[in-house]
C-alpha cells in the first residue's frame, strides 16, 4: 500500500510539468505563426506595390490562414482584389477587416469606395459615415462620399463633401477634379475649368482631369481647347479609349474627317465590341468619300448592337445614295421600329417617299419629325423641298425660312430657298442664296449646277459653263449639270462642246 501512494505522488508532479510544457509549446507555436503571417503580409505588400496583384492576394491568402485575426491581411487582400475588378470579392474581405477590428477606419473608406462601383450607394454613404466618425479629418472620406452623392443627383451635397476635403488638405488633385465634374452638370463652366486647372497644378499628369476640361472646353465651342487637353490626357494615357472617342467626335464636328477615322480606329483598337463606335467611324468614313468602308462599319455596329437605330439609318443613307432604293427604305423601317421617336428615321424615309412620288408618305413623315422635336430644320428643309417638287414655290421658301431661322447656315436650305426664288424669277435672291450655299459647302454639286442655272438665265454663260464644271468634277455622274453645260455652249456657239456633253 505504501508503494502505490508513493507511485501515485512520483507521477503528479511529471503530468503538472508536462502540461505546462505544451501550453508553452502552443504559445511558441502561435507566434512563429504570426510572425510568419506578419511576414507573407509585408511580401504580399511588396507584390501588390509592383502591380502583381494575384501574387499579392496568394500572399495574403497565406497570411490569413496561418493567422485568421490578421486584420491588416484581409485589409490588404480586399485592396488587391478591388484593383482586379473583383468588387464583391473586395467587399467581403473589408467586411472581415471590420469584424476584426471595428475601429478600422481605412476599411470602411475602401469598402465605401468597393460599393460605390457596385452601384450601392447608400452603402457607400453609409460607410463615408462610420469612417468620419472615426476621424472626422479625413479628407479621402468627404471626396468619396461626394461622388456618391454626385451619383445620386444631389450636386450641393457633393460640392459640399469636395469643399471639406479640400479645406482639410488643399494639395489633393482629386477633389478639384470631382467638384469640377459637379459644376459642369450644374452648369457652372467658368468655376469648373478653374477646378480641372487647380487639380492640374497639383497633379500635371492627371489625365482624367485633361478629359473633363476637354469636355467643358468643347461645350463652350473652344474646340482648340479641347483638342489640347484631349491630346494631353492621350500622351499621358494612351489607352484612354473615351479620349480618343471624344477627341474623334471634335474631329468630326469641324470636319475633319480623317483624324476623326484614325482616333476612332484606336478606340476600337482598344475596345472592339463598341458599336456606337462603329457607327461614329462609318459616319465619318462616309462623308470622307469612302463609302464602301461606312457600310462595313454599320454592318460591323448592328451585328454588335442589332438595336442601333442610328446604324440602320446610316446604312439606309449609303443605300439610298446608290438609288437602291427598298434597300434604304428596309433599314429606315427597321430603324423606326426600334425607335419610334427618331426624327433621322421620319426625315430620311421621308425622303424615300419623296423620290416616289409618294407625296402624301412624305408630308406625314416630315410631319412625324417635327411632331417628335419641333425644332428640327431637317425636316423644315424637307417640307421645302417636298413643295418644290409639287411646283409650291411659296411653300417652299417658307419651309426653307422656318429650317433657316432654326439653322441660319444650313446649306439644303439655302439651296431650296434658292431653287424657289429662281421659278418665281428672283434670279439675284437665288443667286444669293447659291452663294451662301457654297460657301458653307464648297462641295455641293447640286448648287454648283443651281447656281448656273440662274446665270443662265441671266445671260452669264461663261459664269454657268464654269458652274456646270465644278458640279461635274464633284459628281462626274451628275447628268444635269451635263445637260445644262451642254445647251450653255450650244448658247455659246460651241457646237461640239455641246455635242460632246450630250452624246
Amino acid at each position: 500500500m505504501v508503494s502505490s501512494r508513493v507511485a501515485i505522488l512520483t507521477l503528479a508532479p511529471i503530468f503538472l510539468f508536462s502540461a505546462a510544457s505544451c501550453l508553452f509549446a502552443e504559445a511558441i507555436q502561435s507566434a512563429d505563426k504570426n510572425k510568419e503571417a506578419l511576414a507573407y503580409n509585408v511580401s504580399g505588400s511588396d507584390k501588390y506595390g509592383k502591380g502583381d496583384f494575384d501574387g499579392a492576394i496568394t500572399d495574403y491568402d497565406q497570411a490569413v490562414i496561418l493567422n485568421p485575426h490578421l486584420a491588416k491581411a484581409y485589409y490588404n487582400r480586399g485592396l488587391a482584389k478591388y484593383d482586379k475588378g473583383q468588387l464583391k470579392e473586395a467587399v467581403a474581405d473589408y467586411d472581415q477587416a471590420i469584424q476584426i477590428n471595428p475601429r478600422y477606419e481605412d476599411a470602411y473608406v475602401n469598402r465605401g469606395l468597393a460599393k460605390d462601383n457596385l452601384s450601392d450607394l447608400d452603402g457607400a454613404i453609409a460607410d463615408d459615415n462610420e469612417a468620419l466618425k472615426l476621424d472626422s479629418k479625413d479628407p479621402y472620406a468627404y471626396n468619396n462620399r461626394g461622388w456618391a452623392h454626385y451619383r445620386k443627383g444631389d450636386l450641393d451635397a457633393a460640392i459640399q463633401d469636395y469643399n471639406q476635403a479640400i479645406l482639410l488638405n488643399s494639395q489633393l488633385a482629386q477633389p478639384y477634379n470631382d467638384r469640377g465634374v459637379a459644376e459642369k452638370e450644374k452648369g457652372e463652366t467658368a468655376k469648373a475649368i478653374a477646378d480641372y486647372t487647380q487639380a492640374l497644378v497639383l497633379d500635371p499628369d492627371d489625365s482624367q482631369a485633361y478629359y473633363n476640361r476637354a469636355l467643358v472646353h468643347n461645350e463652350l465651342g473652344n474646340t482648340n481647347g479641347a483638342l489640347a487637353d484631349y491630346d494631353q490626357a492621350l500622351r499621358i494615357d494612351p489607352k484612354y479609349t473615351d479620349a480618343y472617342i471624344n477627341r474623334g467626335e471634335v474631329k468630326a464636328d469641324t470636319e475633319d474627317w480623317s483624324g476623326a477615322v484614325a482616333d476612332f480606329t484606336q478606340a476600337l483598337a482598344l475596345n472592339p465590341k463598341n458599336a456606337g463606335v462603329y457607327n461614329a467611324r462609318g459616319l465619318a468614313s462616309y462623308h470622307k468619300g469612302d463609302a464602301n468602308a461606312a457600310f462595313n462599319d454599320y454592318n460591323q455596329a448592328i451585328a454588335i448592337d442589332p438595336k442601333s437605330s442610328d446604324a440602320y439609318c446610316n446604312r439606309g443613307n449609303i443605300e439610298k445614295d446608290l438609288s437602291n432604293l427598298d434597300a434604304a427604305l428596309s433599314d429606315y423601317n427597321l430603324a423606326l421600329q426600334i425607335d419610334s421617336q427618331s426624327t433621322n428615321g421620319y426625315n430620311n424615309r421621308g425622303i424615300i417617299k419623296q423620290l416616289r412620288k409618294d407625296y402624301a408618305g412624305a408630308l406625314a413623315d416630315y410631319t412625324q419629325a417635327l411632331q417628335y422635336d419641333s425644332k428640327n430644320a431637317e425636316a423644315y428643309s424637307n417640307l421645302s423641298s417636298l413643295s418644290e417638287a409639287q411646283g409650291d414655290w411659296d411653300g417652299a421658301i417658307l419651309n426653307a425660312n422656318k429650317a433657316l431661322l432654326l439653322a441660319k447656315n444650313f446649306a439644303q436650305a439655302l439651296n431650296n430657298r434658292g431653287v424657289a426664288l429662281y421659278h418665281k424669277h428672283d434670279l439675284a435672291g437665288a443667286l444669293a442664296d447659291y452663294d451662301r450655299a457654297l460657301q458653307i459647302d464648297p462641295n455641293d454639286d447640286h448648287a454648283y449646277n443651281n447656281r448656273g442655272l440662274a446665270e443662265q438665265a441671266k445671260g452669264d454663260l461663261e459664269g454657268a459653263v464654269m458652274d456646270y464644271d465644278l458640279a461635274i468634277q464633284i459628281n462626274p455622274q451628275c447628268s444635269q449639270a451635263q445637260h445644262n453645260r451642254a445647251w450653255a455652249k450650244w448658247s455659246q456657239g460651241n457646237v461640239f462642246g455641246a455635242l460632246a456633253d450630250l452624246f
